[in-house]
């Protein structure tokens, strides 16, 4: 597959300049970052939640873990990992686990760590598990800057 078709149209609307890398076939965007040479905390992984059939993308590090107490206090309702079938359904353009940190492409509203704020370059899962995006960080935080964004991760 290489990249979904849905988050390259999004990127091309918007005007966003990408590099599409190979790597070997993996299955964590942990694993992504070690076989693409880049450091793990510089790949966004996305993790989908569910409250009541209400979606949720939260975006943390790929070294990270999604932080659950502080999507409740966010939301202000308790979130869980959304099954991996609703997952495929949602984001049928995607192989299961490798998911694109771009909620909005598919009408998810999302939450971004503030860890990814500082960095000049960027790497997401492409909706495959042998392709990483890389973006500038410029170009991330345009994507994701409407996006609400605080601290909801566990290193």
């Amino acid at each position: 597959m290489m990249m979904s078709d849905v988050v390259k149209t999004y990127l091309d609307d918007r005007g966003i300049d990408y590099k599409l890398s190979a790597h070997r076939k993996t299955a964590t965007s942990r694993q992504s970052a070690a076989a693409a040479h880049v450091k793990a905390n510089q790949v966004a992984k996305a993790v989908l939640m569910n409250h009541g059939g209400e979606y949720l993308m939260v975006v943390v590090p790929a070294n990270s873990r999604v932080d659950n107490r502080r999507i409740d206090k966010e939301m202000g309702t308790h979130y869980q990992l959304a099954p991996q079938n609703q997952v495929e359904s949602m984001l049928n353009d995607c192989v299961p686990g490798a998911i694109p940190p771009i909620g909005r492409a598919y009408g998810v509203e999302t939450l971004v760590d503030d860890s990814l704020a500082s960095l000049t370059d960027v790497y997401f899962e492409a909706g495959d598990h042998e392709h990483l995006i890389h973006v500038s960080g410029i170009d991330f935080h345009k994507l994701l800057s409407d996006c609400r964004h605080g601290q909801y991760s566990i290193h």
